[in-house]
């Protein structure tokens, strides 16, 4: 069995101040995408519009300052000493996916506990909805600049480096959230309590991560940093995945009358 996929390299575009590459493109794209579907369940669900879409703003806000923030801490501590302190507050310079999950999290019960009290469990849950949308085309975008280089493998959906075959695990772990947006949507008529997609997401998402880590490259200069044979990740995911199945249980093993 052979690498299917060729080694590809888009190039990036610059029109005067402004640089265009394929990776900020695809994000945008997803935040768009994903805060479309946000608004559309909110409507559905009779939402106030302006409290789904700030919301939204300050969860994902909130998303890349900490995800930025274990990108260096966790992942990259010697940048510290090569830069200066003052890289903690440079947020486009590097990001933690699962670290903008916790800080998504803060966000979030920031804006509907604090700046504007609401229920957080009925728009956590519309926002929550929305985002493996969103994370699609976030996760293409680090294919699209092979962000995520995996083991050297012959697995035919493994991309064909010059140097020789790997995991891409920006792809596949798109892939995968495709699945769930999938899921998503063919059960997005059911009538569910409030919190029911936060933890469907949750223990989907978490197991599939934990495995897909293993699979990171541990030969290439940069390689993810292990604390006790786990990634930062695989830490944040295990606790990603219980909280979502406790969620879930104590969802659906209380009153429905005593629901937020």
């Amino acid at each position: 069995m052979h690498a299917l996929i060729p080694y590809f390299s888009i190039p990036t575009y610059e029109i005067g101040p402004v640089v265009l590459d394929a990776w900020t493109l695809l994000v945008m794209t997803g935040f768009v995408v994903g805060l479309e579907v946000a608004r559309a369940r909110g409507i559905k669900l009779g939402l106030e519009i302006k409290d789904i879409v700030d919301g939204a703003v300050v969860t994902v806000g909130m998303g890349f300052v900490v995800g930025h923030l274990m990108h260096v801490l966790a992942y990259n501590p010697h940048l510290i000493d090569e830069q200066g302190w003052i890289i903690l507050v440079k947020v486009w310079a590097g990001l933690s996916s699962t670290g903008g999950f916790l800080g998504a999290i803060l966000g979030s019960v920031l804006f509907y506990k604090v700046l504007r009290k609401r229920s957080w469990m009925e728009h956590a849950d519309a926002i929550v909805y929305g985002f493996p949308f969103a994370w699609f085309f976030g996760r293409l975008g680090c294919f699209s600049v092979h962000d995520h280089k995996g083991k050297l493998s012959d697995f035919w959906l493994a991309v064909d480096f010059p140097s020789g075959a790997r995991h891409d695990l920006g792809l596949y772990e798109a892939l995968w959230t495709l699945v769930i947006a999938g899921t998503f949507i063919a059960l997005r008529n059911r009538k569910v309590r409030p919190g029911f997609f936060l933890g469907l997401f949750a223990t989907m998402y978490a197991p599939v991560r934990f495995y897909l880590d293993f699979l990171r490259a541990t030969d290439l200069e940069g390689a993810d940093v292990r604390y006790y044979g786990f990634t930062p990740a695989q830490w944040i995911v295990c606790g990603l995945f219980g909280v979502g199945l406790w969620a879930t249980l104590t969802l659906y093993s209380s009153p429905e009358e005593g629901e937020e």
